[in-house]
């Protein structure tokens, strides 16, 4: 005898993974939506960190490409079913992509003081997800623009940011 389906108006037996980030958690496969939605920011911004990579001839930043896309599926997974499946597939995404990028930084001779807009959005980046954490001043959970969602958002630019210095 097969289980039952699961109903969207029973509530979870455990707290969704991502309850620290403010948005409101929802029945269904999408917890998050803002959030889930937004973590494709990270997939987008492969593209132009690969093309980058390709025409300055620095491979390791297409690790970094790599890492983005597995950083974004992984905060898909975090934001939408979560799960111990989605949270470990999102911290390790975001370890890939943490590792990747400094070793890129490190390796392509281009001071982190070469990147002006590279710090300035990693800087509002840090802002915005410290300061739309669940109970955070920035945190309206039933908002349908998210403080996580922009984090998102600003980190990814970061990233393309970084790997096209000016």
């Amino acid at each position: 005898m097969s289980a039952a389906p699961a109903r969207a108006d029973i509530p979870r037996a455990t707290p969704h993974v991502a309850a620290s980030d403010c948005e409101q958690i929802r029945p269904g496969l999408i917890g998050q939506p803002s959030n889930t939605v937004s973590s494709l920011a990270f997939v987008a911004a492969a593209v132009p960190i690969a093309r980058a990579a390709a025409r300055r001839r620095r491979s390791a930043w297409h690790g970094v490409a790599a890492a983005a896309v597995l950083a974004g599926l992984g905060s898909v997974a975090y934001h939408g079913p979560g799960g111990r499946q989605g949270k470990r597939l999102h911290d390790a995404g975001i370890v890939a992509l943490a590792l990747s990028t400094a070793v890129a930084v490190a390796g392509d001779g281009t001071p982190f003081s070469r990147r002006p807009r590279a710090a300035g959005l990693t800087a509002a980046a840090v802002a915005m997800h410290a300061l739309s954490r669940t109970g955070g001043p920035l945190c309206s959970c039933r908002s349908p623009l998210q403080g996580h969602a922009l984090f998102h958002l600003l980190a990814a630019a970061a990233l393309v940011a970084a790997a096209e210095p000016r």
